[in-house]
């Protein structure tokens, strides 16, 4: 069915199903943004809980200044751990205890050495030596696992024993 009318050479009829058309497909598209739109609100609202946009910036605001102070903390806690780390490096971290008899006239092992070194192996080595008269203590200084006297045998293996943690 055609109306006879022609524009620029297209029957009127034409033209009007065309733009009811365009009409048409503009029609859903604005349908559809406005459902986007409506969904982005929702989120947007959710986002923005409280009176507005200003209690949001408060809780960013107190979230980074609390950052800061754990950071403040962290290289505290740092420096703290590398003073204790340098006090570990001088104390006594290994300790080495032998029970021996010093005198046969003796019964039981009256007698100990004690080794007690740090990670370097300084430190010292003391030996208790008991008989019915009185005991006798001795202390000798070991630098890297070394004495500079002579050690007893029994000094020497609770030396080992000790460097050997």
């Amino acid at each position: 069915m055609t109306t006879g009318i022609t524009i620029f050479g297209i029957d009127l009829f034409y033209v009007l199903c065309g733009l009811a058309g365009v009409c048409t497909l503009a029609l859903l598209l604005i349908v559809v943004l406005l459902v986007k739109t409506s969904r982005l609100k929702k989120k947007y609202r959710m986002f923005m809980k409280g009176e507005n946009g200003k209690s949001l910036e408060k809780t960013f605001v107190k979230h980074f200044d609390e950052l800061e102070r754990i950071e403040e903390n962290h290289k505290i806690l740092d420096e703290e751990m590398g003073r204790l780390k340098d006090k570990l490096q001088l104390s006594y971290s290994k300790m080495q205890v032998l029970k021996y008899n010093a005198f046969k006239e003796m019964g039981g092992e009256t007698s100990f050495a004690i080794a007690l070194l740090d990670h370097r192996n300084n430190g010292i080595v003391l030996n208790a030596m008991s008989n019915r008269y009185g005991s006798y203590m001795y202390a000798k200084e070991i630098k890297d696992g070394r004495s500079e006297v002579a050690l007893s045998k029994e000094e020497q293996i609770v030396l080992e024993d000790c460097m050997n943690k």
